[in-house]
């Protein structure tokens, strides 16, 4: 009798076990489906940088240039970084600031806007149940977002024949961090001028 008892036991803790571990595995797949859920919606306005130039100009003769006035950040630490990080920039491709009566080869001008935009993510959780969870036929949830973008354009002008030659542009989702706005001017930037001086297709 003692035995059987025991044998019951052993096989009810398995079965046991067995229901417990079910929903971990649904919590698991739950959790997964959320993640990539999140991940998708986190990319839907990652940054994107495109440049554009004047055919036919010949970069190779521009050695100086300075600032004209364009449409600054509004706040004034963002402005001194984008600054900052182009002068950088340009310092790389061998181009420095004129000095007082200096001749001037380019007028560079940089503008930055901002906008609201809206996205929409829906989630939906598919048929789900078990010993634990209980019975359903899944559900939905649908969340609204207002996202910042931010739009960064450098223009770089000619003077002599005062026409533009090249243009970099760049848009992304702007950060309630500092530090990540500090980043993504950095890298938007840094891609940016890989196109310049542009690489002339023979």
């Amino acid at each position: 009798m003692s035995q059987n008892r025991s044998a019951l036991k052993h096989d009810s803790s398995l079965g046991l076990s067995g229901a417990k571990q079910r929903p971990l595995s649904h919590a698991r797949w739950f959790l997964m489906a959320f993640a990539c859920a999140a991940m998708i919606a986190n990319t839907v306005y990652a940054q994107k940088v495109t440049t554009d130039f004047a055919p036919g100009t010949d970069f190779s003769r521009y050695h100086t240039y300075t600032w004209g006035e364009g449409r600054p950040a509004r706040d004034p630490l963002i402005g001194q970084r984008i600054v900052a990080g182009i002068e950088s920039q340009l310092a790389t491709k061998g181009l420095r600031k004129a000095g007082q009566g200096e001749p001037v080869d380019l007028i560079v001008v940089y503008q930055t806007a901002t906008d609201t935009q809206t996205q929409i993510n829906t989630y939906n959780s598919g048929y789900w149940g078990g010993w634990y969870w209980g019975m359903g036929g899944g559900y939905s949830s649908t969340t609204v977002q207002k996202i910042p973008v931010g739009q960064l354009i450098v223009d770089i002008a000619d003077v002599n024949q005062k026409k533009f030659i090249w243009r970099g542009r760049a848009n992304g989702t702007i950060s309630s961090k500092p530090e990540k706005n500090s980043k993504m001017i950095d890298k938007a930037l840094t891609k940016m001028f890989e196109n310049y001086p542009p690489k002339m297709k023979k």
